[in-house]
């Protein structure tokens, strides 16, 4: 139908500069007979784009394989492959959404851990804290950390003189200066619940880590299904079907469909 149409409005284009040039098909078939029609055609419409076999061209089956692997494929006609594609990714972002709940509820049950545990006030709190309180016992034991820090910072800045002048003061003002942004003080019932907690929080990011591969593997899922895309494409096109149109100065005209190998 389309190119039933495109064909109807080229005529009716034809029929219109015919009648602006006061030219008709009668004074066309009255013409000599000396014209050669079918050597020197009046006028020639090509249209290649209406008649392809696969109307896709190569950029826009890589468009379509970066929205969703294997859909170019699938408007190219390889129903197989795409049929591949769509089940990789079905099973790329099923797995992100289950390791990225299983790191949700591991984060909730080691942050409920601190808690009940090591008396931290609420759940919350920057991951710094977090994994702060997984390596002391207590915040007593961090703060001691924290201010022998600044001793081996101060000697040195100092080439290792004046250690006596520093003070319980200059010590505080260290440590409120360098400790975690969101500190609060918390004590560990025992060493074998902060172990635990330390066990839950590293699964909660091993989930998460997981969940970050799988979009990795998206990403990567779409590039192959482009590459395979766009090959496809170049091939169709290679073999791709035209309609020549032919009129000549006596009014007749030919179709002609073309194929290139």
């Amino acid at each position: 139908m389309m190119r039933v149409a495109v064909i109807a409005c080229v005529l009716g284009l034809f029929a219109g500069l015919a009648r602006a040039e006061g030219f008709s098909l009668r004074d066309a078939a009255s013409a000599p007979a000396s014209i050669d029609a079918a050597s020197a055609p009046a006028w020639n419409y090509q249209d290649g784009e209406a008649t392809r076999e696969v109307a896709l061209s190569p950029g826009k089956a890589v468009l379509y394989s970066l929205l969703l692997p294997g859909l170019g494929d699938w408007k190219l006609g390889h129903r197989d492959r795409a049929a591949t594609f769509f089940a990789v990714e079905g099973v790329i972002w099923a797995s992100f959404i289950a390791f990225e709940v299983q790191g949700g509820n591991l984060e909730d049950e080691y942050q409920g851990l601190a808690v009940r545990f090591a008396g931290v006030s609420r759940a919350g709190h920057s991951d710094e804290f977090y994994a702060t309180i997984r390596d002391f016992d207590s915040g007593e034991e961090y703060e001691a950390g924290v201010k022998d820090d600044g001793r081996f910072e101060y000697l040195d800045a100092t080439d290792g003189a004046g250690l006596g002048n520093i003070t319980s003061e200059w010590l505080d003002q260290y440590f409120i200066e360098n400790r975690v942004s969101d500190y609060e003080p918390w004590l560990w019932a025992s060493t074998e619940r902060r172990l635990q907690y330390s066990e839950v929080r590293s699964a909660s990011k091993t989930a998460y880590r997981r969940a970050d591969y799988m979009l990795a593997a998206a990403a990567a899922n779409r590039v192959v299904s482009s590459i395979f895309a766009f090959a496809a494409a170049r091939s169709a096109a290679q073999h791709e079907v035209g309609l020549n149109l032919d009129i000549s100065p006596r009014g007749d005209f030919a179709l002609t469909l073309t194929k290139k190998f």
